[in-house]
């Protein structure tokens, strides 16, 4: 009896280090997304691989894999959701591809927030926490969290300066795989022309496209002064950067190890917040001097030209009410 005793507290031991051990193993997480290497959702993405290294004491990592070299915008979102990836970090209104998040078409309208910081409430918001709340449900991703503001949507071209939305009339403009953004630009005028992002500034150098509408940022980063004059501040759109996981891999973690991701994905957002104003007006200077002009633009036009595709939506695209929910937080 003893030697049995002794034989199944020893299995009972054998198990428990053996579980131990499992725990302690490295963990890389596979975390993809569309943009260059040089663009603000891999700053993003970088500060939150160091963020969770640290909290994880280095058995915790991301390996990152930007430009689309897994696939575009649409094939990441269902490769997340067949699990085959682990992370996807994106503009948080990006998940309309999916019909599942398609109520988020509400954040791609023009004009339905007032500036950067009612953006930033909207994030902070119950009624974006009721809207995350039934995607993660009826997806089974895990959103993790809030990462990082991009500056306003404006647009830049290579030959024509846009004072006015008339100024729009039949430009190639590159936009993203958002039909929201397609609709917006046909709206403004313009020949709206979805290419992947790896691939803007060779559409731009090679005059494939006249223009593209990201923010000032990227524009710097990307290296997109070189093959664009002019900067128009329309500014038809605010936005940020959201990053989920898999159902199956956040499963997979351990209690401690959730935490760890969460709190990574916490402390980079605060990074961002802290860095934003200063990464905005650098670009600005650095665009500046690289010769890009900044053009002044009536918004007015721009603003008349949209105002009914919210109208046209409500309680179709999204729940009735949803945007005037979202234009009363204060």
């Amino acid at each position: 009896m003893r030697l049995f005793a002794r034989g199944a507290a020893a299995a009972v031991l054998a198990l428990g280090l053996l579980q131990q051990a499992a725990q302690a193993q490295d963990v890389k997480l596979k975390l993809a997304h569309v943009a260059p290497p040089t663009s603000s959702f891999q700053t993003a993405a970088d500060r939150m691989n160091a963020h969770l290294k640290e909290l994880s004491g280095g058995t915790m990592a991301l390996e990152i894999v930007p430009g689309g070299a897994l696939g575009s915008l649409v094939q990441l979102w269902a490769q997340l959701r067949a699990g085959t990836l682990d992370m996807h970090l994106i503009d948080v209104g990006a998940m309309t591809p999916m019909k599942e998040a398609r109520l988020f078409t509400v954040v791609h309208m023009p004009y339905v927030f007032r500036d950067q910081d009612h953006w930033r409430k909207f994030v902070a918001s119950d009624v974006f926490a009721e809207m995350m709340g039934g995607v993660e449900k009826d997806i089974g991703f895990k959103y993790l969290g809030y990462v990082g503001d991009r500056p306003p949507r404006a647009l830049t071209t290579r030959n024509t300066p846009v004072r006015k939305v008339e100024d729009m009339k039949g430009l190639k403009i590159r936009t993203p795989e958002i039909a929201a953004i397609t609709e917006t630009f046909k709206a403004f005028g313009a020949n709206p022309t979805p290419i992947k992002a790896s691939e803007i500034y060779t559409a731009l150098q090679t005059g494939l496209v006249d223009g593209q509408e990201n923010g000032i940022i990227d524009v710097v980063a990307a290296g997109w002064t070189e093959v664009q004059k002019y900067y128009m501040a329309i500014d038809y759109q605010q936005s940020g950067i959201g990053v989920w996981m898999s159902g199956a891999k956040w499963a997979s973690l351990s209690d401690k190890q959730k935490g760890w991701v969460l709190e990574a994905a916490k402390r980079t957002g605060v990074d961002a917040l802290a860095a934003y104003q200063r990464e905005l007006d650098a670009a600005i200077a650095q665009a500046k001097a690289k010769g890009m002009q900044f053009i002044d633009v009536d918004k007015s036009g721009f603003i008349k030209a949209t105002q009914s595709m919210v109208s046209d939506k409500d309680g179709t695209v999204w729940p009735k009410g949803l945007a005037a929910r979202i234009g009363a937080i204060k």
